[in-house]
């Protein structure tokens, strides 16, 4: 009779399987690190206001106003205009509700100024790693008084943070 042959210990210690996952967890961690989480795109969305005078029934033009004063209401100490003579304005809508209320006088030499009511759609829109998430608005519609402002027109209404122009105000 031959005598048996052992068969070689393969069992692993306990205490090596704790320091074998840590290893894995981070090598798989470095390799799917991202070294980039600079921000190089924009991730504001501003709505676009420019300002036009009907010259006759079929053409308009692009007019300056001569001393623009806007704010947010509810924010008067958020000046978006003093006093400057301005052919259009990119203002920030609220990104916890859907309405945003502004407030313009068109002339310093004015006594009062209309309100513009804002109502529209937010959505989250992913950017990248480093910048994260821009808040994008679709516009469903304006209020506006009729002081100074004759009419209200949406150009485009995708905001995004391309900044372009979504409202025509016609004075």
């Amino acid at each position: 009779m031959q005598p048996k042959q052992s068969e070689p210990d393969v069992k692993i210690k306990l205490f090596h399987i704790p320091a074998i996952l840590l290893l894995l967890a981070g090598i798989s961690g470095l390799s799917s690190c991202d070294d980039s989480k600079s921000c190089n795109a924009p991730v504001d969305s501003f709505l676009g206001i420019t300002f036009h005078y009907m010259i006759d029934d079929e053409r308009e033009a692009d007019t300056t106003l001569p001393a623009l004063t806007m704010y947010g209401i509810g924010r008067e100490d958020s000046l978006l205009a003093l006093n400057q003579p301005v052919n259009s304005v990119f203002v920030p809508l609220k990104q916890t509700a859907d309405t945003t209320r502004f407030y313009l006088q068109t002339d310093s030499t004015s006594h009062g100024g209309d309100t513009i009511t804002v109502m529209y759609k937010r959505s989250l829109h992913f950017i990248s790693p480093g910048c994260g998430f821009s808040t994008n608005y679709t516009l469903d519609s304006v209020h506006f008084t009729r002081h100074y402002i004759d009419s209200v027109w949406i150009n485009r209404p995708d905001i995004t943070t391309s900044n372009v122009e979504n409202l025509k105000l016609y004075f």
